[in-house]
């Protein structure tokens, strides 16, 4: 399997555990939108790519063997 599709897996996969976190943030800081309930009711639409790109990049940042050949960062 090459290193992009693991990492976009991995990414993915971890965006979507990471939504935890968030609502948990957003619940105790009363803020709307990314909370338990707007998570629940549809906002993950948009929580979830935000988050998989961001896991994403790190990934890619903190892991050198995912990077592939020839690619220095």
């Amino acid at each position: 399997m090459k290193s992009g599709v693991l990492t976009g897996l991995c990414a993915t996969v971890l965006g979507f555990f990471l939504m935890v976190p968030l609502a948990r943030l957003f619940d105790a800081m009363n803020w709307a939108v990314f909370n338990t309930w707007g998570l629940a009711h549809g906002s993950f639409v948009f929580a979830w790519p935000m988050l998989a790109y961001v896991s994403f990049y790190l990934l890619r940042m903190l892991i050198p063997t995912l990077r592939g050949r020839g690619q220095s960062h």
